[in-house]
């Protein structure tokens, strides 16, 4: 019973050697841990970015479009007037004289 109780006890005192690291290196984790309102702010920041991002998407598409439905198709020529054509009248011939009687 003596060498049970002496084992358990090396093993209680190589336990708490264990558990002393474990909560200095959990000490050191707690200040590089997010808080939740490190967590709130990292989200709104996400949210603005991701909307402001697809906003200047669908403004970019919007644009590509347009300039692609506008010059896609070529546009035939703008078809020129007939040109104005002034006619001017001519004279009347002057009537032949008469001898006189």
């Amino acid at each position: 019973m003596e060498a049970r109780v002496a084992q358990l006890e090396e093993f209680a005192a190589e336990t708490r050697d264990r558990l002393a690291r474990i909560e200095s290196r959990l000490d050191g984790i707690d200040a590089h841990m997010a808080t939740k309102a490190d967590l709130a702010e990292l989200s709104e920041r996400m949210i603005k970015w991701i909307a402001g991002t697809a906003i200047a998407m669908g403004a970019a598409a919007i644009t590509v479009m347009t300039f692609v439905l506008n010059h896609a198709v070529p546009t035939a020529p703008a078809a020129h007037p007939a040109p104005i054509i002034i006619t001017i009248p001519t004279p009347a011939p002057a009537a032949p004289a008469r001898p006189a009687p």
